[in-house]
């Protein structure tokens, strides 16, 4: 009887450890080849990885763009199942650690939106000189938007632009933002009202460029530790920031991706001013999509509130933890838009 019940358990221990094994596998890249790439901008080396799908040949390839934050090339894995479903549709991906992250040089917080451009732009241009290109485009989160108007400034060499939850105005969004964070604080409208009027107090030092005004204003108050010194810089870079002219000149095909359930950034007030600027300069070739109960990483909303969740349902669910047609939107809008794509998508169905 004893060895009997060994054998049971050892069978479900042993499927057990298969399953875990295979979920872990499946978080993985799933890359055919993998080339790493090196490339200069300034004084900074940047490092990156060129994944490439199972066709050979010539590749349709999408770099990606990095939000705020020390970012390495997959956000810590956090992208590995939007490279994985770009991949399985026949995409390539191009993504390279932010500068002084990972095997890049430098320091991110001493770049301004359009130091970040002028990166993405060389990054293009190392993708180029790694591999065969049809046709080569961004996909930039959040921050990145700002990056992608300064991109269109430039006329970068780029076949389309994918914007996941751009913001239009640096210090508008600011607000927003932390007037979100008072509601989720369940502030009463008084204390909402003097929180605000602390932030935009501490902007306005920002503006300024008065660090020491600025903590000697901070410490006045009981909201939280002040910006270090490096943040504070870069926010001063940064704090003009404004997408509007930027999107006036994007004229390659262009999709807006924003969350529903965003905190961080006014969606509403986004597609206004995108969809304003695009129809004032007759443009037609944009699609922009509010995605249902997705928050600003395009995540299921219920993520918002419940993060501790996050990592277990990755492992469990794979890349069900994004909302509802997030990622499908983004694979059927290149495969509609990008003309090299319309043979391989009509393979897959």
């Amino acid at each position: 009887m004893k060895k009997k019940y060994f054998f049971i358990i050892l069978a479900i221990v042993t499927l057990l450890a298969g399953f875990v094994l295979y979920r872990l596998d499946q978080m993985d890249i799933k890359a055919a080849k993998t080339v790493d790439a090196t490339f200069s901008h300034k004084e900074n080396n940047l490092s990156g990885s060129l994944y490439l799908p199972d066709e050979e040949g010539q590749y349709d390839v999408v770099v990606f763009v990095h939000g705020d934050g020390s970012a390495d090339r997959t956000l810590d894995g956090g992208y590995n199942f939007i490279i994985n479903r770009l991949l399985g549709s026949g995409y390539a991906v191009f993504s390279y650690d932010k500068a002084g992250v990972g095997g890049s040089t430098g320091n991110w917080l001493k770049q301004s939106m359009k130091d970040r451009a002028e990166e993405t732009a060389q990054a293009v241009e190392a993708v180029k000189n790694n591999t065969q290109v049809k046709s080569i485009g961004t996909l930039a989160f959040s921050q990145g938007g700002w990056v992608t108007s300064e991109l269109a400034l430039m006329n970068a060499p780029l076949d389309f632009c994918i914007v996941a939850g751009g913001a239009i105005d640096w210090m508008d969004q600011h607000v927003y933002y932390e007037t979100q964070y008072a509601e989720h604080q369940g502030f009463s409208k008084e204390q909402t009202q003097k929180y605000l009027d602390y932030v935009r107090r501490g902007d306005a030092f920002v503006a300024a460029n008065d660090y020491d005004g600025y903590i000697e204003h901070a410490n006045n108050y009981e909201y939280g530790p002040p910006m270090s010194k490096e943040r504070f810089d870069f926010a001063y870079i940064n704090h003009k920031a404004n997408a509007t002219e930027g999107i006036s000149s994007i004229q390659v095909p262009f999709l807006g991706l924003f969350g529903d359930a965003d905190k961080n950034v006014d969606v509403q007030n986004s597609i206004a001013v995108y969809e304003k600027v695009f129809k004032a300069n007759d443009r037609s070739n944009y699609d922009l999509r509010l995605i249902e109960n997705a928050n600003h990483e395009l995540l299921d909303s219920k993520y918002s509130e419940n993060k501790d969740s996050l990592i277990l349902d990755a492992f469990l669910h794979g890349d069900a933890i994004f909302a509802d047609g997030a990622l499908d939107t983004v694979v059927d809008w290149l495969d509609k838009t990008v003309p090299s794509a319309g043979d391989r998508a009509n393979s897959r169905t």
